[in-house]
């Protein structure tokens, strides 16, 4: 006669357990990674989504530059794609616009259809 084991058969328990904590932490990674804030000029802040607000948001970056801030532009946005109208005084105040633009989120490139004083 075979003796019965009373002794409680060991199962890994813990593995479903931690199973599931590493996929709430890759989860809550990814999640915080591709999330809507960014971290940009020292704070958070929400990127754009509309050409609409991509257009705002470097127009309002061209009127807070001492370099372009004197000089009558406009912006448009299309897909990306930003287009610049104006008068602006000299070829550096054009230059500086446009790398204002390039670095603005959002903007993929810049048509430049400015006309200097």
């Amino acid at each position: 006669m075979k003796a019965s084991s009373n002794r409680p058969r060991i199962t890994n328990n813990l593995e479903t357990p931690m199973k599931k904590l590493r996929l709430l932490a890759i989860l809550g990674l990814l999640t915080a990674l591709l999330g809507c804030a960014s971290w940009q000029d020292g704070a958070w802040s929400s990127e754009p989504v509309t050409d609409e607000d991509i257009a705002a948001l470097a127009t309002s970056r061209l009127n807070s530059d001492t370099m372009t801030a004197a000089a009558t532009l406009s912006v448009s946005v299309h897909n990306g794609m930003a287009t610049l109208h104006g008068v602006v005084p000299d070829r550096a105040v054009r230059q500086r616009a446009v790398q204002i633009l390039k670095g603005t989120p959002g903007i993929f490139d810049v048509l430049d259809r400015t006309r200097l004083r």
